[in-house]
């Protein structure tokens, strides 16, 4: 195992960090009656509920009911900012995280929830909670003037960069591979290569790094990846807040808490440090799992269902992602314009993302990772996320409601018309206190008709991302001032030309990687 010199944290080639973890709703967190019943019939019922919340589509039956309005790609790109900004919640005892399983795929038989302080003081976030790529850069690279480290800095990110620009694979047409070594992605974040087109996006961003580095101008390579870096960083955080949260939530909240301030999120109240809430680690954020198509159009040639785009890396003989050369085969290569709205006259568009609501696709059922088989119990990503709500003491959705002054869904909201998850609710007793992670899924199909987040989710999501930004000094939003900051994007020079990039289809473009 290696150790970085800036974070002590470990990790096999990848860059890790170690901040906090804490909880938006502290007092909610710490009281019985707003958690789930430490009892057999708890668990009993998330597991009853995670089964029955399968969304049966398939390539021949694709259940199209269930399509939004948002284009695909942006479940990918929540993937993509789930990754920047926390990790090691899913990651078992071994692994420095808390074990939901006894290591063969079925449940731990001890599992109970834990105090809230116990979990804080267990658990540390991985990730630098800023929006500010550390999945991407890392820890940055070594500076280099005239052949030595300035200052003697040496960082565990140097393999991933040359002459100052991030290493990517670019090929004739359209080809976009991440750098490999032996198959294993040379990224900062390894979870960015566990599904085909999270890895596609992250090489994106790496192309549209090295697009912005090119058309620079200034007296020192490292002043121009030190400007890069901040204009690509502000590209990324403008098209978070104005592309992505204002397509998942409330348009009306995300506004609010840009204009005046998050309500109920202050991200330095955990002793000073800035801290990741658990509930948007833990439960809020995972309601794009519900946006997962069974199965994606990757470009015009090849449709693969979602476990066939899960771990790049894996042997599947003939029908592997990679090649024999250990790169990514040139077939399986992601056409945005199937993902991302880049041309309005392109027939048919984009495909869409399932709606936010309680049915997720099949294969996320049966994921087999961690080395499980795909029938083991543990490899329910429903289950799985069900279950680690409770052992992290999240609060329920009526109680976060309740602290957000929020009219809570009713009983037969709660129940909806879903014969299956009504049971498996009853099951667990559910009905007034309710997974915070369901019920958030349940409240967007309720207030939203699953278009978007409903207004707890809405403000617990929104709340959270802007809150980072408005706490980071370094933020585009900490910088209205600076004049690359325009009203309706960030305003990047490319050679003799300027682009304002104010979205996710922008910075596809600007990276040159659409055709």
């Amino acid at each position: 195992m290696k150790t970085s010199h800036a974070t002590g944290v470990t990790g096999e080639g990848q860059v890790l960090f170690c901040t906090p973890f804490g909880y938006m709703f502290r007092d909610a967190a710490g009281s019985p009656g707003c958690l789930l019943p430490a009892t057999q019939r708890t668990i009993d019922g998330l597991l009853a509920l995670g089964t029955a919340m399968a969304d049966p589509g398939t390539q021949d039956h694709p259940t199209t009911e269930f399509d939004s309005d948002i284009p695909a790609g942006f479940t990918y790109f929540g993937q993509f900012i789930d990754h920047d900004l926390t990790a090691r919640t899913d990651r078992e005892a071994g692994d420095g995280g808390l074990s939901i399983s006894d290591g063969r795929g079925n449940i731990n038989p001890g599992l109970a929830p834990l105090p809230p302080a116990e979990v804080v003081t267990r658990v540390f976030n991985a990730r630098r909670p800023q929006l500010d790529l550390d999945s991407v850069y890392g820890d940055g690279p070594s500076l280099i003037d005239a052949g030595a480290a300035q200052d003697g800095v040496v960082t565990r990110s140097d393999h991933f960069y040359k002459d100052l620009r991030l290493l990517v694979e670019r090929g004739p047409g359209r080809y976009l591979d991440l750098p490999r070594r032996d198959g294993v992605a040379q990224i900062a974040d390894e979870r960015n290569d566990e599904n085909l087109i999270v890895s596609q996006l992250h090489a994106t961003m790496l192309a549209f790094n090295n697009r912005v580095f090119d058309g620079l101008h200034g007296s020192t390579v490292q002043g121009r990846y030190s400007q890069a870096r901040r204009l690509v960083r502000w590209a990324y955080q403008y098209a978070v807040v104005n592309d992505f949260l204002m397509r998942v939530c409330d348009p009306s909240i995300v506004e609010d808490t840009v204009m005046n301030g998050p309500r109920f999120y202050s991200p330095a109240a955990n002793g000073g440090a800035v801290f990741m809430p658990l509930e948007f680690s833990v439960a809020g954020f995972r309601f794009a799992h519900s946006m997962i198509r069974p199965f994606y159009k990757l470009n015009d040639d090849v449709t693969r269902d979602i476990n066939d785009i899960l771990e790049p890396r894996r042997d599947r003989g003939d029908d592997s992602l990679l090649g024999v050369d250990r790169r990514l085969k040139p077939k399986n290569v992601v056409a945005w314009r199937n993902f991302v709205d880049l041309r309005a006259d392109v027939f048919g568009g984009p495909q869409s993302t399932r709606l936010i609501d309680p049915r997720l696709a099949l294969g996320l059922f049966r994921l087999g990772f961690d080395g499980l088989p795909d029938t083991a119990m543990m490899s329910h990503l429903t289950q799985r996320n069900l279950l680690r709500g409770h052992l992290f003491s999240i609060p329920t959705g009526q109680a976060v409601a309740e602290q957000m002054g929020i009219q809570p869904l009713s009983e037969p909201e709660v129940l909806g018309d879903d014969d299956n998850i009504a049971q498996a609710i009853r099951t667990g007793g559910f009905e007034k206190r309710t997974p915070l992670w369901y019920y958030i899924l349940q409240e967007a199909k309720v207030q939203a008709g699953g278009r978007t987040l409903g207004a707890v989710g809405s403000r617990l999501v929104a709340e959270t991302v802007v809150g980072l930004l408005k706490a980071d000094p370094n933020s585009y939003l900490r910088n209205q001032h600076h004049p690359a900051v325009t009203g309706i994007g960030i305003a990047i020079t490319a050679g003799d030309s300027t682009a304002v990039v104010s979205s996710l289809a922008d910075i596809i473009r600007f990276a040159d990687v659409r055709k």
